[in-house]
C-alpha cells in the first residue's frame, strides 16, 4: 500500500516537489483543493503530504521517508490524526457533515497537528458546504484540510475561494498505456483502455469485464459494413450492438468508443494507421484511405457530434440507427 501511494512522486512530480518544498519550509496553508479526474492521484498526493507532516525521518527536501512508523500508520490508514472521509452515496450525508465539523473543532489525538481529507468534495450539498465554510476559513489548531474533486464546477465558489486550488497533471495516453501494460494488460488492449480512462483500477475492471472488447469488435464490423455501403450495418445495431448494452453506463462506453473510432479515422488520414482499433487495421485502413477527404471529415463530425445519443429521453437504438443512416449517406458513392 505504502509503495503504491509513493508512486505519486512519479505520477505527479511537480506537485510532490512543490509540497516537499512547503513541508521543508513549514509553509503549508490550511486548505487545499486538489482537482483532477479519477486516477490522477488526488488521494495519494494528500496522504503523501500528510505523511510528510508527521514523518520522523523526512528527507532534506522535505519529502516523507515512507518507512518510519508514522509514515506507515498514515499510508495504511491507521493514524488517528489523519481523517479520510468518503461521501456515502451521491452526497455527503448529514451525519458525515456533523462528523467533519466535530473533527474541525478538535485538536489532534496524539498532538496538535491534524489532517482531514474529504474525497469527492463536489458531492457536498449546498447546506453542507455552507456549514463547513467557517471551519475552512478559521481552522482550530494546526489543521490541514484537503478537498478532492473531479469537477470543481460543482463546488460552491465560496469553497473554492477559500482553498488553494491545485490541478493534477493528467498523464499522457502513452504514459497511461505503459502503466496499464505494466499491470499485465496486453499492449494492444492497453492502448484502447488508455484512450478511455486515466485510472488503472478502472482499466483493470474494463479489462476483466471484457465488454469494451466485445463492443470494439462489433463497432469495427459495423463500420466496415458502412464503408462498404452495406445496409446490413443497420441490422447490426439491433442484432449485434444493442444486446451488449444491458446497462445505462454501457451507452456511455459506446459513445466513448465512437469518439476513439473518430480519432482513428483521423489517424488513418494522417499516417495511414489505426491506434485504438489497431486490431482491425488490415480491414479498415485500406477502406479509409480509399475514401475522399471530404467524406472522412463529414463522418468524423457525425461520430463526434452525437447530441441525440446523449439525451436521456431519446431511444438509444433509434439514435444509433439514425447515425448509421447518416454515415451510409455520407459514404454513398
Amino acid at each position: 500500500m505504502a509503495e503504491k501511494i509513493f508512486e505519486i512522486t512519479k505520477q505527479q512530480p511537480f506537485l510532490t516537489n512543490y509540497f516537499a518544498d512547503l513541508l521543508q519550509q513549514q509553509q503549508l496553508v490550511h486548505a487545499y483543493l486538489l482537482a483532477g479526474p479519477a486516477g490522477s492521484g488526488k488521494r495519494s498526493l494528500a496522504l503523501w503530504v500528510a505523511a510528510g507532516l508527521f514523518c520522523l525521518q523526512p528527507a532534506a527536501s522535505g519529502a516523507p521517508c515512507g518507512k518510519c512508523e508514522e509514515c506507515q500508520r498514515i499510508l495504511t490508514g491507521n493514524h488517528p490524526d489523519v481523517i479520510d472521509v468518503v461521501p456515502d452515496g451521491n452526497s455527503v450525508k448529514v451525519e458525515q457533515t456533523r462528523f467533519l465539523k466535530s473533527e474541525f473543532s478538535k485538536s489532534g489525538v496524539e498532538g496538535r497537528r491534524k489532517v482531514i481529507i474529504l474525497e469527492a468534495a463536489e458531492k457536498l450539498t449546498i447546506s453542507a458546504a455552507n456549514s463547513l465554510l467557517k471551519f475552512i476559513e478559521e481552522p482550530s489548531g494546526q489543521m490541514t484540510f484537503f478537498l478532492l474533486a473531479q469537477n470543481i464546477s460543482q463546488l460552491l465558489p465560496t469553497i473554492i475561494s477559500r482553498c488553494q486550488l491545485l490541478k493534477m497533471v493528467i498523464p499522457s495516453e502513452q504514459q497511461r498505456s505503459q502503466v496499464f501494460s505494466q499491470a499485465q494488460i496486453p499492449s494492444g488492449k492497453a492502448d484502447l483502455l488508455a484512450g478511455l480512462t486515466v485510472d488503472l483500477q478502472i482499466a483493470q475492471q474494463l479489462d476483466q469485464n471484457g465488454l469494451v472488447y466485445q463492443l470494439s469488435d462489433k463497432l469495427a464490423e459495423w463500420y466496415l459494413k458502412i464503408l462498404n455501403n452495406d445496409w446490413l450495418s443497420m441490422v447490426d445495431i439491433q442484432a449485434q450492438i444493442m444486446p451488449l448494452l444491458t446497462e445505462k453506463k454501457d451507452h456511455q462506453l459506446l459513445l466513448e468508443l465512437l469518439e476513439l473510432l473518430a480519432k482513428d479515422i483521423i489517424n488513418s488520414m494522417v499516417n495511414g494507421k489505426l491506434h485504438y482499433f489497431a486490431k482491425y487495421e488490415e480491414q479498415l485502413a485500406p477502406k479509409l484511405t480509399q475514401t475522399a477527404f471530404k467524406q472522412q471529415l463529414a463522418a468524423i463530425e457525425l461520430l463526434l457530434n452525437q447530441t441525440r445519443l446523449r439525451q436521456a429521453n431519446i431511444n438509444f437504438q433509434n439514435a444509433l440507427e439514425a447515425l448509421t443512416l447518416q454515415l451510409l449517406k455520407c459514404y454513398d458513392r
